[in-house]
This record gives C-alpha cells, sequence and structure tokens, in this order.
C-alpha cells in the first residue's frame, strides 16, 4: 500500500447507503481530502484504499445492517490495521456490539455533531497511524530476524560444506526461499576473463550456460566496478542496454551485488523480481552484500581447503617418486656393484697374477691375460660411458647438430656395429624399411646412440637363436608427419604395466641373483632422454607372440618445428 507525502493531506473514504448522509463530517474536518461511494459500490473499497492510500474508513449503512458488516469484513480481510469508523442512526446497542464485533473501531450516532465528529477523526487517524507505526516496527523486526535467520544458515551451510558446488546451489535456494524471489545466480570469474552461472535458480537450462565477459552488461559491469546496481524496471532503466538484459531476464527488479574477499572481486551475486512484485530496497542491498560477504569467505576458504588438498596430493605424489626413485638408486647401487665387481676382479686378478709370476709366464699366456685384462677394462668403460651419457643427456648439457637423417643407414650402420653380439647369440635379424622413408630430424650421434641402445636391449633379453624384427615407415600422428619404428625381439615379454617402469633410469626387470642380465637398467632411460629433445615418443607396444615389441615415434622437420613452436621453445 503506496504512504501518502507528507505535504498531502490525510484521504478518507465516506461510503454511504443515502447520498449526502455524510456531507456534515466532510464539512466539520474540511483540511481532509475525501473519496466518496455509494455501498452499493462497497465491494471496489479495498483496491480503492490501497490505491489511495486513504487512512480512515467512514461508513453510514443506515438500517442496512447486513451490507454494513459485509463491508467491514471485507477491508479488515484485505487492510487489517486500517481504522473504520462507523456511523449509524440512533443508539441502538445491539446494532453497535454487532459491527464492533466486525471490526469497527469506533461510532458515531447521527445526527453528527461538529465537535464530537471531529474528536472522532482525529483519534481514528490518530490510531491508525499508531498501528502502521506498529505493524511497520513488527515488519521490520520480522524482517530483521528472517535476516538473522538466513545470514545463519549461509554461514552454517558455509561452514559445513566441502564441495563448493553444492555450497553455491545451497545458498541460493536459501536466498530464493527467503527473500521471495523468482531468480537468483551466482557467477564467478573463470581464467579466461568471463563470468560463468555457477549455481541459480529460477534461470532456464540455455541461459545458465551463458558466459559474460567481464564489463559488459549488468554482471560484468558490477564486476568490474565492485559496487552494487539496483534497478527497478529492466525495461526502463537506461545505464545498460536492452539487448544486455533482454534475452536473460524478463522486465522486472534486479539487484546484482559483488562478491568480495578482501581487495579482489570473486563474482557476482544476482537476484531478480520480487514475488509480490515491489522493487528491491536499501535494506536488501544491504542483506544481499552481508550474504555475498560470507559467500567470498566460504568460497576463499574452499578454495583454500582445495589447494591445500592438490598441494597434499602433489607432496604425496613427489614423495611417491622419490621413494621409487631411492629405491631405483638402491637397486642401481647393487646393480653397478654387481656390474663393476666382475670386471673389476678379473682385471684385478689377471693383473695380480701377471705381477707374482711375470718371469715364469710365457709370451702368449701373457697375451691372453693382457687381452683379458683389456676386455674387462672395456665393459667397465662402457658402463662409466653410458652413465655419464645419460647424466650428459638428462642435465641439458649435449650439444645437437640439427640435421636431416637417413634413417634406413644408420640402422644398417647400428646392426654392423651389434653384428658379433647378433653372431654370439645365433639371432636372425629381419628389416623391412617402407618406400619413400620420410627423414628424420635429428642429431646423427644421438639417433645412432638411441638406436644403439635398442637393439642392445633386443639382443640381450632375446632368446637363444631368436630374430631381431625392425620395421619402419611413415605415419601422420595428431596431423604431423612423423616415422613410426618399431623394434622387436622374442624373448620374455614385459607386462603392459611395467611400460612405465622400464623407461625410469636405473629400473632393470629381473632378479638380480636369478639370472639379471648385464647392465645396470640405463639403456631405456637414455633412450627416453633423447626422445624427449627431439619430440618423439617411445612406447611398449602389445605384441602378437612371445617377446617385447618397442615402438618409436620419430619428427620429420616440419613436425619438430611445429612442435617446438606450440612447445615455446
Amino acid at each position: 500500500m503506496p504512504s501518502r507525502r507528507i505535504d498531502q493531506p490525510p484521504s478518507l473514504l465516506l461510503i454511504e447507503a443515502v447520498p449526502g448522509r455524510l456531507a456534515p463530517l466532510a464539512e466539520a474536518c474540511p483540511q481532509n481530502r475525501f473519496l466518496r461511494l455509494s455501498l452499493s459500490q462497497a465491494e471496489a473499497a479495498p483496491d480503492l484504499i490501497s490505491r489511495e492510500a486513504v487512512e480512515l474508513v467512514v461508513c453510514a449503512s443506515a438500517n442496512e445492517v447486513h451490507a454494513g458488516k459485509t463491508l467491514l469484513q471485507q477491508i479488515r480481510h484485505v487492510h487489517p490495521h486500517l481504522p473504520i469508523l462507523m456511523v449509524i442512526p440512533n443508539q441502538d446497542f445491539k446494532l453497535a456490539l454487532e459491527l464492533f464485533r466486525s471490526g469497527a473501531d469506533d461510532l458515531l450516532v447521527e445526527p453528527l455533531a461538529t465537535a464530537e465528529t471531529v474528536g472522532a477523526v482525529a483519534r481514528a487517524l490518530r490510531q491508525g497511524a499508531e498501528r502502521a507505526a506498529l505493524n511497520s516496527a513488527q515488519q521490520h523486526v520480522k524482517r530483521s530476524l528472517d535476516e538473522l535467520v538466513l545470514l545463519r544458515s549461509v554461514g552454517e551451510t558455509a561452514s559445513r560444506v566441502e564441495n563448493l558446488q553444492r555450497l553455491l546451489e545451497r545458498i541460493v535456494i536459501s536466498i530464493q526461499a527467503a527473500l521471495e524471489v523468482e531468480i537468483v545466480s551466482i557467477m564467478l570469474a573463470d581464467a579466461n576473463g568471463h563470468l560463468r552461472i555457477h549455481a541459480a535458480c529460477g534461470l532456464p537450462d540455455e541461459v545458465r550456460g551463458v558466459k559474460i565477459p567481464i564489463g559488459e552488461g549488468i554482471a560484468g559491469h558490477v564486476y568490474r566496478q565492485g559496487e552494487a546496481v539496483l534497478i527497478n524496471d529492466l525495461a526502463t532503466d537506461g545505464r545498460f542496454a536492452p539487448r544486455q538484459v533482454g534475452d536473460r531476464y524478463r522486465s522486472g527488479s534486479l539487484l546484482s551485488v559483488p562478491i568480495r574477499y578482501l581487495d579482489r572481486v570473486l563474482g557476482v551475486l544476482n537476484v531478480n523480481n520480487k514475488g509480490n512484485g515491489q522493487g528491491f530496497s536499501g535494506d536488501d542491498q544491504d542483506l544481499l552484500t552481508s550474504i555475498a560477504h560470507q559467500a567470498a569467505l566460504a568460497i576463499e576458504n574452499l578454495t583454500l581447503i582445495s589447494s591445500l588438498q592438490n598441494k597434499t596430493r602433489e607432496l604425496e605424489r613427489v614423495n611417491a617418486d622419490l621413494l621409487r626413485l631411492h629405491h631405483g638408486r638402491t637397486r642401481f647401487v647393487c646393480n653397478l656393484s654387481h656390474e663393476l665387481k666382475t670386471p673389476l676382479t678379473s682385471v684385478l686378478g689377471y693383473v695380480d697374477l701377471l705381477a707374482s709370476f711375470f718371469g715364469q709366464i710365457e709370451a702368449e699366456q701373457m697375451q691372453e691375460y693382457l687381452e683379458r685384462t683389456r676386455d674387462e677394462a672395456l665393459v667397465l668403460s662402457r658402463l662409466l660411458n653410458g652413465m655419464l651419457r645419460l647424466f650428459s643427456l638428462d642435465s641439458g648439457l649435449e650439444n645437437w647438430h640439427w640435421q636431416e637423417l637417413d634413417l634406413a643407414a644408420i640402422i644398417t650402420r647400428q646392426l654392423s656395429v651389434c653384428k658379433n653380439s647378433l653372431q654370439e647369440r645365433d639371432l636372425s635379424v629381419a628389416v623391412d624399411i617402407a618406400d619413400g622413408l620420410a627423414p628424420i630430424w635429428g642429431d646423427s650421434d644421438k639417433l645412432a646412440l638411441l638406436l644403439g641402445c635398442l637393439l642392445d636391449n633386443a639382443i640381450k633379453f632375446n632368446l637363444q637363436g631368436g630374430t631381431v624384427a625392425i620395421e619402419a615407415g611413415n605415419r601422420q600422428v595428431d596431423g604431423q608427419p612423423m616415422v613410426y619404428l618399431t623394434i622387436a625381439n622374442d624373448g620374455e615379454s614385459v607386462p603392459l604395466s611395467a611400460a612405465d617402469e622400464i623407461f625410469e633410469a636405473y629400473a632393470q626387470l629381473g632378479d638380480l641373483d636369478t639370472g639379471k642380465p648385464h647392465g645396470v637398467g640405463i639403456g631405456l632411460a637414455t633412450c627416453r632422454a633423447i626422445l624427449h629433445q627431439l619430440h618423439g615418443r617411445i612406447f611398449l607396444e602389445p605384441h602378437e607372440r612371445q617377446g617385447t615389441r618397442f615402438g618409436l615415434f620419430l619428427p620429420t622437420r616440419a613436425a619438430f618445428e611445429e612442435m617446438d613452436h606450440d612447445a615455446g621453445y
């Protein structure tokens, strides 16, 4: 119900069964504003009272008692606090009692005396003002209590819920129920500079996925400026272009406040259209700002908790990696001591033998001892050089001489290098190189080392009399021209579950005391380090028969340059 402006006189509604019956009252109180209805038009009274801010109703129903009682009930139903003054034709106690029971506040008896009439009207207006003030105070207290309940509900929700999405959904549900609004939404900023709806009530599904650039529209403006926006009518407000709001909200009232934590704005809290049709007030803005503050604290706390959880998981992962590395290095030390001990023992044994019986050993036998000493020293040299090369590749200290390389020629050279090892194990070689094989972009020395490690692995872990199979062809990988190379043997199959483990430094399957091959487990790790610089890949492939098959993607120059650009090198 609208209130009277301070410069306007009180409005009185006069309802008469007989026209002119209340003229004496109007004459006695000329300072007031009078509206008139006949008793037959009494049904229009409640609406007229609301529209014209009527502060007192005076009804003279004459002898139509039933009509007067019905009118009282109708007005009381809509305006329970409005004072009503009834005028009766004579001092009829029974009639007066019935009218008081039906809701009348006071009675006047005809004929109307001026002094008595003026006093009754003044009392009724004062009584109405007191009731309005009391009702306003009660509504304020009720609203404050509702706001406290809402704030407590939001606060408890924020302290209990550990999932951000669930928290935001509960907050919008609480706001919609407490404020009795049609639409509630919470928008948070993403890393791409857009506001996205994270939780909402009353919005259609197609609107929930809308992203708003920061600075555009009402929400974007509130986020950028960090200030609330209150609009009584979206259709007529001139601050924002209609296209920014017309597709998202129907014409009505809107209140948007920033969700702020310290000096940072995290998002925007929006409410639209009160259920009673009224606009939002400053009290609504204060309440929504308090809720937004609690939401900001909860969001920041959950973000911190999530960050701590992620850091905890990362620390657990790093700890697991360190533990695995520790175990790997412990195994490496054991392998290294085993691999070094055998040739070193032989070298020391032959040297001690030569030193002790130098004059008694024949020249031919001495030559044999020296050759064995040299062979064992070469084994030590290869072990140490392999380790130093891996460390150099991992640390990025290697110099690379980039050029286009013929993979088939390098395969041929490396097979020639491995010829003796192949013959010792009676291994056959099957090579299938596709016609028109694209040249590889890389370093000749590094690619030879890569193939040497893979061939050494295929020979070492093969069956006596088995086959080393090599295939190479062109392949498109993620839209880039690559060379696809596979090297397979007929030895024991490596389980796919160990695919990640075998490429780690110092990792080698098998037990030290039960037939583990020679080596300290750096071959495949060296391959991985080289391929990392090449932007290539190595992986364990399923094999149709017994044995192990490694697959590699080696880049052409075009593929390397594209991947190098994407990586930001």
